[in-house]
């Protein structure tokens, strides 16, 4: 498995490789390296193997060092990546896999080069990767559309993360492969713990947990705060660029708290002390429109009725479950009309009847049974092809 990160936050791959190495598959993620990261590290069922440290902080040192023209800097970051692709590329093709499954189009060249013509190769798009890019020009996005199409016609199955998103790649594209769909879901396993709750606790605690970026709509949820009712807290948890400029905002409104973020593994255990989790992804591109958060599932398996944006995927979710409320991310008025409705006691244990089977419905035990069966054909494959060399190795014998 590729994947441009370090491994410390990617539930979905930490979930699919854990899955296929529990039922018969020897897994290796290869994947990129930060400072604070091991090369190499054993986890439940896979391995992971990072690469490219040395590399960056080098080509880091000379970008520093000689204080370059913009030119220079952005041909040593050219550089920088290519170098990079070209490692992750090569430590895949080391593993001699029979499979192998790239994760995003930012390593589906490196997936389609190590797989060759003589083995497998998944492509599983997390994103609209092109249409997710922020700041990034329009002929720009276009011309990585044109580098996905032509690679994605080498995949043999196409795995993402929701039917609307898997829609857009098929007419895109004109994808023949089979698309399979696998939500972002949590396990089952995580159990919910008796709420920490004091009757007497004057909040109540509207959560929005997980990465600060751009278009997540969390300005307009600071502004929202002035709107509120009394007796709501609006509770930030997580990290990213934008949290200076979130303080900021928040700064002198008192019912606004930051609060440290959590491990990945622990996000669902520390959500049950919220109320409400908040999804509040600003609609201004196909992937925010249409997005499938790993943190509106996280939401519901700790227990919490949710407050989204009003995406199609998102309010399907919400609206058929009747576990939460929709508003328009773009206007902090509706934000807080939203979450004073939603927060209401006789609202609260509405919905939370409707939790538990909701958590049972979007669980990593209905979508990790999705993921083994996609994989199963691979290993009926090579057990017809295993087969085959094996009868021919008896006939010469012969």
């Amino acid at each position: 498995m590729l994947v441009r990160n370090d491994m410390v936050n990617d539930p979905r791959v930490a979930r699919h490789a854990e899955t296929l190495g529990a039922h018969g598959f020897r897994v290796t993620v290869v994947c990129t390296a930060s400072p604070w990261t091991p090369a190499k590290e054993k986890r439940a069922n896979y391995e992971i193997l990072r690469v490219g440290r040395r590399l960056g902080l080098a080509l880091e040192g000379v970008a520093i060092g000689t204080r370059p023209r913009s030119a220079l800097r952005i041909l040593l970051r050219i550089t920088q990546i290519m170098t990079l692709h070209f490692a992750l590329f090569r430590a895949a093709r080391k593993t001699g896999a029979h499979v192998y499954c790239a994760n995003d189009l930012d390593t589906l060249l490196m997936g389609v080069l190590a797989a060759g013509s003589d083995t497998y190769l998944v492509y599983d798009s997390h994103e609209l990767w092109p249409d997710m890019l922020i700041g990034v020009p329009e002929f720009v996005k276009r011309m990585l559309r044109v580098y996905e199409r032509l690679l994605i016609k080498r995949a043999d199955v196409v795995i993402t993360v929701n039917e609307l998103i898997g829609q857009v790649l098929a007419s895109r594209y004109s994808v023949t492969a089979p698309i399979e769909i696998v939500y972002n879901c949590p396990s089952t396993e995580t159990k919910q713990r008796k709420r920490r709750r004091l009757r007497g606790r004057r909040f109540k605690i509207a959560l929005y947990q997980g990465h600060y970026l751009p278009e997540r709509g969390l300005e307009n949820l600071v502004r929202a705060a002035r709107h509120l009712l009394p007796d709501i807290e609006l509770v930030f948890r997580g990290y990213g660029p934008v949290e200076g400029e979130l303080r900021a905002l928040a700064s002198g409104t008192k019912n606004v708290r930051f609060v440290h973020p959590v491990p990945m593994e622990q996000m669902v255990d520390a959500a049950q002390d919220a109320d409400v989790g908040i999804v509040s992804y600003i609609p201004s591109n196909l992937n925010n429109y249409l997005a499938s958060p790993n943190k509106l599932f996280e939401y519901i398996h700790a227990g919490l009725p949710v407050a989204v944006s009003d995406g199609p995927f998102m309010r399907r979710v919400v609206c058929s479950n009747d576990i939460g409320v929709v508003f328009d991310p773009t206007d902090p008025l509706s934000i807080a009309k939203a979450l004073n409705r939603v927060t209401r006691p006789r609202e609260l244990l509405r919905h939370r009847k409707r939790i538990m089977v909701a958590a049972e419905r979007y669980s990593w035990q209905a979508e990790g049974k999705k993921l083994l069966h996609t994989y199963a054909r691979f290993q009926d494959a090579f057990k017809r092809e295993s087969g085959r060399q094996l009868t021919t190795a008896r006939g010469c014998g012969a």
